[in-house]
C-alpha cells in the first residue's frame, strides 16, 4: 500500500502539478500511504532496530515517526479528499461558496490535536467529522456533470478514486468505533483495483487532464526525424491554394454580373489567403520542431469565424451547414497565442471535417471553459474513424484519405504540434457512422484579464 499509494501521489504532481484537483488527490494518495508507512515503522522497523540493538531514545522517534504518520492519515486523508472534491466540481456558481468553507474544513484537526493521547486517536471523536467529509466529498463528486467530452474522464476518476475511500472509511473510521479494529488491512483490494484503473488510465485516455505521454514522445522522435519543414509548409500551401481556386473559379463565374461588392469581399479573402501562405513561409524553419511562437492576444471566436468564411465555398459546395454555439457578438475566448499557427490549425481541422462529409452534414463549434483553459470542440457528421486508426491520426504522414495523392497525413501531427507548443492540447474522439470531435484546448494566460 505504501509503494502504490506513493507512487500514485508522485505521478500525479510530475505530470502537471499545475492541476490543483490533481494535487489534492495527490495528497489523497500520500495521507493513505503514511497510515501504510506508520504500520510499516510498527510491525517492522520498530521491532527489526530493537532486535539490532537500537537504543530506547531510537524507538522513542521511531514512535513518534510512527505518530505523525499515523495521525497524517487519519486527518489528512478526509480532509484533503474533501477539498479535492471541492476543486474538482469546478462549478460557477459553487467556487464563491467553497471560497468561504475551505478555511473552516481544518478546524476540526485543530481541534482533535488538542486532546492526547495523540495515538491511537479517539474514534469516537473522529467519525463524527471524518464521516461526514467523505461523504460529502463523494457527494460533491458523484454529482459532476461535465460536458461530452469531460464524462469518460469524470467515470474514470469516480472508479478510481471514490469506492477506494469510501472503503477506507468504513474501515479506518466507522468500525473501531463498534469496537472492530485492525480492518484497514483490508484496503490492499480497494487500493490495488484503484492503482490499476489510474494506471491504465495515465497511459491510455488520461486521468484529470493528466497523461503520460508515451505514445506522444514517440511520435516527437517521429517528428524530429524529418529532416525538413517542406512538406509542412506544401500541406499549408496546398490548403489555402485550394481556396484561392474557388474564389478565382466564382469571381470568373461572376465578372459579367453586377455584384461589387461581393467581389471585392471575395478578394479580400484571396488575399487573407495568400498573405497566410506568406506568413507560413516566413515561420516554418528547416525542421518540424522549430516552429516559432509569435504570441498576440486574440479573440479565437473571431479567428473561428474568419475561417468559416474563407472555407464557405467548400461548405456550400458539399451542402454543410455551420452551427456555432455563441451568439456573433459573443467574443469572450482572449487568448495569447500565434494568430497564423491558430488559424492554421483550425483551418486544417475544418478542413477534415468537411473531407469527412462527403454527401453533406452539419458541423457545430463549441466552446468550453474551465478555470484553467478554454475547450473549442470542432464536431462533424461524417463518416468517423474506425478505432484502430483512431490512434494514429495524429502522427506524421499517416492518413485516413488513401484516394488522394495530395494528402501528406501531416495536417493533425501539426496540429498537435502546434497546440503542444502553446502549452495546450488536443483531443480526438470518434466513432464509425456517428462523426468526429476534435477538442482544443487553450491553456489561459494568467496575465490576460477577461473584460
Amino acid at each position: 500500500m505504501l509503494i502504490v499509494l506513493w507512487i500514485t501521489a508522485i505521478l500525479l504532481l510530475i505530470s502537471d502539478w499545475r492541476n490543483q484537483a490533481a494535487r489534492w488527490l495527490s495528497a489523497v494518495a500520500f495521507c493513505g500511504g503514511s497510515g501504510a508507512l506508520a504500520s510499516v515503522l510498527q510491525e517492522w522497523i520498530r521491532p527489526l532496530v530493537t532486535t539490532l540493538g537500537g537504543t530506547a531514545d531510537t524507538d522513542v522517534g521511531l514512535y513518534w515517526a510512527m505518530t505523525v504518520f499515523s495521525l497524517l492519515s487519519y486527518y489528512g486523508l478526509p480532509y484533503c479528499y474533501l477539498m479535492f472534491a471541492g476543486t474538482y466540481i469546478s462549478r460557477p456558481n459553487w467556487r464563491r461558496f467553497w471560497g468561504y468553507i475551505r478555511w473552516i474544513l481544518p478546524l476540526p484537526i485543530l481541534l482533535m490535536l488538542c486532546f492526547r493521547p495523540y495515538y491511537p486517536p479517539n474514534y469516537d471523536l473522529l467519525v463524527y467529522w471524518a464521516v461526514p467529509y467523505i461523504v460529502f466529498g463523494t457527494v460533491l463528486i458523484v454529482s459532476k456533470r461535465g460536458e461530452l467530452w469531460e464524462r469518460r474522464s469524470h467515470g474514470i476518476t469516480m472508479l478510481a478514486v471514490v469506492p477506494a475511500v469510501v472503503f477506507a472509511m468504513v474501515m479506518n473510521y466507522v468500525l473501531p468505533v463498534l469496537g472492530i479494529y485492525e480492518m484497514w488491512r483490508y484496503n490492499v483490494w480497494t487500493i490495488s483495483l484503484a492503482f490499476a484503473v489510474f494506471v491504465t488510465a495515465l497511459f491510455k485516455s488520461g486521468f484529470l487532464g493528466v497523461q503520460l505521454f508515451i505514445e506522444r514522445r514517440q511520435m516527437d522522435m517521429t517528428l524530429r526525424a524529418i529532416t525538413s519543414g517542406t512538406s509542412i509548409l506544401n500541406h499549408a500551401i496546398k490548403n489555402d491554394l485550394g481556396k484561392i481556386q474557388l474564389f478565382c473559379d466564382k469571381l470568373i463565374s461572376n465578372q459579367h454580373a453586377e455584384v461589387h461588392n461581393e467581389l471585392v469581399e471575395d478578394v479580400q479573402v484571396i488575399q487573407k489567403a495568400a498573405a497566410h501562405i506568406q506568413d507560413m513561409v516566413s515561420r516554418v524553419h528547416h525542421r518540424t520542431q522549430d516552429l516559432i511562437i509569435r504570441p498576440e492576444v486574440v479573440m479565437l471566436e473571431r479567428l473561428i469565424l474568419d475561417n468559416v468564411n474563407m472555407l464557405e465555398p467548400q461548405l456550400a459546395q458539399s451542402k454543410i451547414a455551420v452551427i456555432t454555439g455563441w451568439d456573433a457578438d459573443d467574443e469572450v475566448m482572449e487568448i495569447l497565442v500565434d494568430r497564423a499557427q491558430i488559424q492554421e490549425t483550425v483551418n486544417n481541422i475544418m478542413i477534415n471535417a468537411i473531407d469527412a462529409m462527403p454527401k453533406g452534414g452539419t458541423m457545430t463549434l463549441q466552446r468550453k471553459e474551465t478555470k484553467r483553459a478554454w475547450i473549442l470542440a470542432i464536431q462533424d457528421t461524417g463518416v468517423g474513424i474506425p478505432k484502430d486508426q483512431l490512434a494514429k491520426v495524429t502522427e506524421p504522414f499517416f492518413t485516413t484519405k488513401q484516394s488522394s495523392s495530395n494528402n501528406f497525413g501531416l495536417g493533425l501531427a501539426y496540429c498537435y504540434q502546434v497546440m503542444k507548443k502553446h502549452g495546450g492540447t488536443m483531443k480526438i474522439e470518434s466513432k464509425v457512422g456517428a462523426g468526429t470531435t476534435v477538442y482544443l484546448y487553450f491553456s489561459k494566460n494568467k496575465r490576460l484579464i477577461r473584460r
